[in-house]
């Protein structure tokens, strides 16, 4: 262990020494690490390394390191504010790492000048300085892969990722679908946290925002005339043996389908008997109350680009608050305008430009259903006993 310590050290003494020069001979390779078992894991991860066996240099940098000591941790990662930043670490580390969880590394040596590798090389350097290693993480526009594919990019002589408009182009939304089908729950909670500007239509390259698009990508690009040739070769050096995350039994769709029914079945009871079962209004209404504090939370306190714009607050809506303190004793002028909200929510799974998760669709029927309960509970609108 101290041996290898000491190696360590000798190995960052050396990159980091101002006069430290690349040889001809030295390799650039884009790394591309498959998917784990925990939903941030679903999207890969992106590193650089730089091998030069006449400076006896093995190194991988990467972008994606955050310090869980940080201080006010969780809220300071709710409101865009955590601190992400450069890290440096001897390849056969990075890869032990990744092969220790299961998950694959898979390597695509890069056609660079010398030139091109030793400014590359330089960029990340000072990148990694104290001053310079930190940056404001943004999963869609400033994360471990668009830092990567802005890295490699600034270091070439002649840009080649294309900026091109696509003829049927994706969302960030649909994007980062492809890669959550298995993830059903967490997906349902980011589609409610994120906001209109998730479903703004992407260049291709706005799509390296995942680690994976960059590996295809780049394995396409145009280089010298001639397609696939940035790539001179790809390898794999750890394979994948991390099992996919499976599908809940109990999708949202279902459970909240579900919820309706049992609640259209409470409410005819309710109606037919004449009677108001305050205590699920006061679960529900609650529980929705919570959601609209933290998407309008997401909205108006965070520095997040994407949590703007969130029009699920029109059904996660703060209207709930006098709802639930009020119940039966709420006035009709606010169910109304409630009920209204809810209404227009329909218009985003197709008209407006945010589209709503198939699985909010239920609860908008629940929260309409409920409204009417009380209502018809003050006015007797419907009652079977007379």
């Amino acid at each position: 262990m101290k041996k290898s310590f000491l190696c360590t050290l000798f190995v960052f003494s050396l990159v980091f020494a101002a006069n430290a020069q690349l040889s001809s001979q030295a390799k650039v390779s884009l790394l591309t690490c498959g998917s784990g078992t925990e939903f941030y894991e679903s999207f890969g991860h992106s590193a650089i390394r730089i091998k030069d066996d006449s400076l006896g240099i093995d190194l991988a940098f990467n972008y994606g390191i955050f310090d869980f000591s940080t201080d006010k941790f969780y809220f300071k990662f709710a409101q865009g504010r955590l601190p992400y930043m450069l890290g440096v670490v001897p390849m056969e580390y990075f890869i032990g790492e990744y092969q220790n969880y299961g998950r694959s590394v898979v390597e695509q040596v890069l056609n660079m000048t010398t030139e091109e590798k030793i400014l590359l090389y330089n960029m990340l350097v000072e990148n990694y300085k104290p001053e310079n290693r930190y940056y404001a993480y943004d999963f869609f526009r400033d994360n471990c892969a668009t830092r990567v594919r802005d890295m490699i990019q600034k270091s070439m002589e002649k840009p080649f990722f294309s900026s091109e408009e696509l003829s049927n182009p994706l969302t960030y939304r649909k994007l980062y679908y492809k890669y959550t089908n298995n993830q059903l729950w967490w997906r349902l909670g980011i589609d409610i946290a994120l906001g209109a500007r998730t479903d703004k239509k992407l260049k291709t390259w706005e799509y390296m925002y995942i680690p994976f698009d960059i590996e295809n990508q780049i394995d396409t690009s145009l280089f010298e005339g001639k397609v696939g040739g940035f790539v001179l070769e790809t390898n794999t050096l750890c394979k994948q043996t991390a099992d996919p995350v499976q599908v809940a039994l109990v999708t949202p769709n279902i459970c909240f389908w579900l919820l309706f029914f049992l609640v259209l079945l409470l409410s005819i009871v309710e109606i037919s008997k004449g009677c108001y079962i305050k205590i699920f209004d006061i679960i529900f209404f609650g529980v929705l109350l919570i959601v609209s504090i933290l998407v309008a939370f997401l909205w108006f306190g965070s520095d997040h680009y994407a949590t703007k714009d969130n029009l699920n607050l029109l059904w996660a809506n703060p209207l709930s608050l006098f709802v639930l303190v009020l119940l039966k004793k709420t006035p009709n002028w606010l169910i109304y305008l409630f009920g209204a909200c809810v209404l227009v929510s329909f218009l985003c799974f197709g008209i407006f430009p945010q589209h709503f998760n198939v699985a909010v669709f239920p609860i908008l029927l629940v929260i309409l259903l409920r409204l009417f309960a009380i209502a018809n509970s003050k006015n007797k609108w419907l009652n079977f006993r007379r």
